[in-house]
């Protein structure tokens, strides 16, 4: 059952009624995970006047997202690790919430962010996707890198999709070129947040 709050909360929201601000709906697994991998892209997004949501399990970190101008939805009820039962119904839930939130691009941290958060981008039609695994590529199980690994060559993926990555080594862990145009090296996570800024305006001016 959708978490009925949540969606009243996002449909009576002043940004979801008028659809003036350019959405930008962060996905992570957990807030301790987004705080960890993307803070510092969420604020340079929000630099660049983006309205900002991230869509995650609450946890105790929700002050420390909430401090910099971006807004926290809670999704309820997912479950951590690489289960497709558990990420196909948290995929549904966050698609009605994405659709709710007028999401332009969909960014998803980590690798369970990723599998729920693409799957749920696919779902609410919106094709400007970033996937950041982050060195979690590098260091998850052999099943959960081949469970992604699928997806983000296959069904995930299209023309506007654009992946981060802290190396090269990453990148390569989930079969992808680091030299693909689609693909940016950023070093650590957050290192140089104008670069993520820059990918955020390519896709919005196509």
């Amino acid at each position: 059952m959708l978490q009925t709050a949540a969606m009243d909360e996002l449909t009576q929201s002043p940004r979801a009624a008028t659809g003036t601000e350019k959405t930008l709906a962060f996905v992570a697994s957990d807030d301790a995970v987004f705080v960890a991998h993307g803070l510092p892209m969420a604020e340079a997004a929000v630099a660049m006047g983006l309205s900002i949501a991230v869509v995650t399990q609450v946890g105790t970190h929700r002050a420390a997202i909430e401090v910099t101008g971006v807004r926290v939805v809670a999704l309820e009820g997912t479950q951590s690790g690489i289960n497709p039962m558990s990420a196909g119904y948290a995929a549904g839930q966050l698609s009605a919430m994405l659709k709710a939130l007028k999401a332009d691009i969909v960014h998803c941290v980590g690798l369970r962010g990723i599998l729920v958060g693409g799957t749920a981008a696919v779902m609410a039609g919106i094709p400007n996707r970033v996937y950041a695994p982050g060195a979690l590529a590098r260091d998850a199980g052999r099943l959960s890198r081949l469970a992604v690994k699928g997806l983000l060559r296959g069904p995930l993926a299209n023309r506007s999709t654009r992946y981060l990555f802290e190396s090269a080594d990453d990148a390569r862990a989930l079969g992808l070129d680091p030299a693909d145009t689609a693909v940016t090296i950023l070093g650590q996570m957050g290192s140089d947040p104008s670069r993520v800024a820059d990918i955020y305006a390519e896709l919005l001016s196509a």
